[in-house]
């Protein structure tokens, strides 16, 4: 079993067997979405840029959690205090592993809002709970995911630096995950539109929007029965 809790924005957090992983907590407007004494096994943050590194630097400092990132994040994090055995560089398509969890990074990109230069983001596969879940963290590049087999599709949604709604539901359509989940819209009729259109026409797929502190709970029932309750 899998449960998946919403933060607002691109911050979630996956608990399974007592593994909690952070994803992206973000600064914005000033404002930490996650505060300083969540206590997670290990943080992730797909690029340095504030809103997806934010504070997690401290975070993981404070609980002793893992620290994974790409180069640039990975600096970030070491200039903010996070120690060199807690801190691990994800390169892209090479597997993260630690018991119950199997972590694989993907390079894609973003845009840098206050230069308008690209960055590198990475997308991930995790694997944890007898769940596959793609997070593709802040970009507008689908890059491999259309191809990879996933049961959960985490995509951002509101242009600018992230997928048009539309595109983000064509790619629902190529990967067909059983649940797709928008994140980080812009505009409150965008996870509308996302969950209506996935509906009409993403073959299988359940649209799911989360609001924050919103827990979605996934599991094999049966062994063979997907099921999934939002509560």
């Amino acid at each position: 079993m899998l449960s998946i809790t919403y933060f607002g924005y691109t911050t979630f957090v996956l608990e399974s067997k007592e593994i909690k992983i952070l994803l992206n907590p973000g600064i914005w407007n000033d404002t930490p979405v996650v505060p300083d004494d969540f206590i997670p096994r290990v943080v992730i943050a797909t690029n340095s840029a504030d809103d997806a590194i934010g504070n997690a630097a401290t975070i993981a400092v404070n609980s002793k959690a893992w620290f994974l990132g790409n180069k640039e994040a990975a600096e970030k994090a070491t200039e903010q205090g996070v120690k060199p055995w807690l801190l691990h560089v994800l390169e892209a398509e090479v597997p993260y592993e630690i018991p119950d969890v199997r972590i694989t990074p993907y390079a894609l990109a973003r845009i840098n809002e206050d230069t308008g230069a690209r960055m590198e983001n990475l997308g991930l596969i995790i694997e944890m709970g007898g769940m596959k879940v793609g997070y593709l963290g802040d970009t507008t590049i689908r890059g491999p995911f259309e191809q990879l087999e996933m049961d959960i599709l985490i995509a951002p949604i509101g242009g600018k630096v992230t997928f048009p709604v539309k595109d983000a539901v064509s790619l629902c359509i190529d990967a067909k995950p059983r649940i797709g989940i928008p994140m980080r819209w812009t505009a409150d009729d965008q996870p509308i539109k996302f969950s209506k259109y996935v509906e009409q026409f993403g073959q299988g797929t359940k649209p799911v929007v989360m609001e924050p502190n919103q827990v979605l709970t996934v599991q094999w029932a049966a062994g063979n029965e997907f099921r999934y309750e939002l509560n």
